[in-house]
């Protein structure tokens, strides 16, 4: 029971409101979810039989078709890409099931990458090496011609190149930000891509109501609400929190400090 509801409580941590993660993280995390409902569900506890009943029926009714955008989201991490996405969806669905879910997401993350400009390609020429010869006498005057006439042209788009990179490992402490930053000279259209896509929040709940079973409350009031006014409050909502979550953190640094001082105090004393 532990083990199991200490994963909940590690996603549910990861995607509170206050916590501001990025889009990258989704897919791995419910995936995480969704196994562990299914592997527990399998199990033998039958005191738990109860509560993972109603736990599935929910996760089933909102979850289980991950969000196709925001599993363009993930491939754009680069320790996650298609590899894991392909792992994931094997574990979860059957054969054709799940590799008809990652050709819905290939499809999605080819179109929206050709919506992001013409299409800058990159030249990759494939041709014969041969030793350079100066023999002074006109006789390869038409060489270069010849391996340009004889090389195969293969233009690959930069999402092509980022994927066909390896992925990094899972434990491999990667900002995507910075990571997505500083490729912006070798992948500029997807880079620009990134930055978009990643800058959808994936949460704004508060943590304590991410898994709870009582029904939505909206009111007349705040189903009235123009779209630019509900944004504006949770704007503000976010930065409230985080200026409170900054005191909190000023005021245990400074507790710290004043009990380290104390303790050099004491010691000079003695």
């Amino acid at each position: 029971m532990y083990q199991f509801l200490k994963g909940f409580f590690e996603v549910t941590t990861t995607f509170s409101g206050t916590k501001y993660p990025t889009a990258n993280l989704y897919f791995m995390n419910v995936y995480l979810v969704h196994s562990a409902i299914i592997e527990a569900s399998a199990g033998v506890n039958s005191y738990m039989a109860p509560m993972l009943a109603v736990m599935r029926e929910k996760f089933m009714k909102y979850w289980s078709d991950y969000s196709i955008f925001l599993s363009c989201a993930a491939v754009l991490d680069p320790c996650i890409k298609f590899k894991f996405l392909g792992y994931a969806y094997s574990k979860l669905y059957d054969g054709d099931d799940a590799l008809q879910r990652i050709n819905l997401v290939k499809t999605t993350m080819t179109s929206l990458f050709n919506e992001y400009g013409s299409g800058v390609h990159v030249n990759e020429n494939i041709a014969t090496s041969a030793s350079s010869s100066t023999c002074g006498l006109g006789a390869f005057s038409d060489y270069d011609q010849y391996v340009e006439s004889t090389s195969s042209h293969e233009e690959r788009s930069e999402l092509e190149l980022y994927l066909a990179e390896p992925a990094k490992r899972l434990n491999e402490n990667v900002n995507i930000l910075d990571f997505w930053s500083k490729s912006a000279a070798r992948y500029p259209q997807l880079a620009r891509m990134a930055r978009d896509i990643l800058a959808v929040p994936v949460s704004s709940v508060a943590s304590e109501s991410a898994f709870s079973l009582s029904k939505k409350v909206i009111t007349p009031n705040r189903n009235s609400l123009k779209p630019k006014t509900v944004e504006a409050l949770m704007c503000l909502q976010d930065w409230y929190r985080c200026k409170l979550q900054k005191k909190e953190d000023n005021k245990r640094k400074a507790e710290v400090v004043a009990v380290d001082n104390d303790e050099d105090s004491s010691s000079d004393e003695e």
